[in-house]
């Protein structure tokens, strides 16, 4: 059996604490806040001297360490391997003006 009235109990749980039923105004506030970033003045960041690897596929860092070697060469070996690159280039250009010259004759018959 229950004896209290409906407004008692309302009013016992939701206003016992008036400053609980209302709003906050105050969030946020950037009194201070230029002030203490300016004492030690606002620098630039480094930018970074090389690219750092981490979070890059292993492989390809592996591979690409073992090309940057192998790229290095005397003055010399880099001669020598422009030269060579020359002449296999100059037999690839003559085999593909034969091979169009032999698809012209087939067209052509």
């Amino acid at each position: 059996i229950y004896f209290g009235s409906s407004s008692s109990i309302g009013a016992s749980t939701c206003c016992s604490n008036p400053t609980a039923a209302m709003a906050k105004s105050k969030n946020h506030t950037g009194h201070n806040q230029i002030y203490k970033n300016h004492r030690n003045g606002i620098k630039k960041t480094r930018r970074p001297r090389k690219m750092s690897m981490q979070g890059m596929n292993c492989r390809f860092v592996r591979n690409q360490a073992f090309a940057k070697r192998g790229m290095k060469c005397t003055e010399e070996e880099k001669a020598e391997r422009l030269a060579a690159q020359k002449e296999a280039q100059k037999r690839i250009d003559e085999l593909r003006k034969k091979e169009a010259e032999e698809r012209l004759k087939e067209l052509g018959k």
